[in-house]
């Protein structure tokens, strides 16, 4: 059963612009980091793998090999550790017009011909097809990016009124951290004034 979808983008200003892709990778970056080890259902298990992978910053660096793994229904885990180990991969298309436009393409390796698909689109226009296949593989992984579950929701609200309370844990240290070091920072200046003084006019 899929989870449902919800709306939440009264939260604040700034989720107007959760849309596409980046933005959906980034409402659930937020949200996870709030998921504590104590929480009764493990978020993992309610999503896929493909949900997982299309999710993770990995695939956002590597969509076209990230869409590869998903095709391949590797697991999450897996497929992140693959995508983190390599070079971004390039599209069909643009390899054709590489070998074509490029003597001796097939004697580099997999970090140079990225580089050199990357420099030609550069400076062709994208005549290869090096960014619009980049752009086209981020498009299609939004696809597999799930709804958000409600315990899901629970944990961005939670995560968000933490942050606006300024009584929370975490804004009270914040807040001694500041106080802090803003008195490391008066002792080292009161220090150096006396330093300064003794210097000139003697202990």
């Amino acid at each position: 059963m899929k989870p449902s979808a919800y709306s939440f983008a009264h939260l604040s200003p700034s989720t107007q612009c959760a849309h596409g892709y980046r933005g959906r990778m980034f409402i659930y970056q937020t949200e996870q980091a709030s998921l504590s080890d104590e929480d009764e259902h493990n978020p993992r298990e309610q999503h896929s793998e493909a949900h997982w992978i299309a999710i993770s910053q990995e695939a956002k660096n590597n969509p076209i090999y990230a869409l590869k793994l998903i095709q391949r229904n590797v697991s999450h885990e897996s497929a992140i550790a693959r995508l983190t180990e390599s070079y971004r991969h390039l599209s069909q298309y643009t390899k054709r017009k590489m070998e074509a436009t490029l003597a001796g393409w097939e004697l580099l390796d997999d970090e140079d011909k990225n580089l050199a698909a990357f420099h030609n689109s550069l400076f062709s226009d994208d005549d290869n097809g090096y960014r619009a296949s980049l752009r086209a593989a981020s498009l299609k992984l939004e696809k597999y990016i799930e709804p958000m579950t409600e315990q899901e929701i629970q944990a961005l609200l939670k995560r968000i009124a933490e942050r606006n309370n300024v009584h929370s844990a975490e804004k009270i240290a914040e807040r001694r951290r500041q106080e802090e070091e803003d008195k490391r920072k008066a002792d080292e200046i009161g220090k150096q004034q006396r330093k300064e003084y003794r210097h000139l006019y003697g202990s």
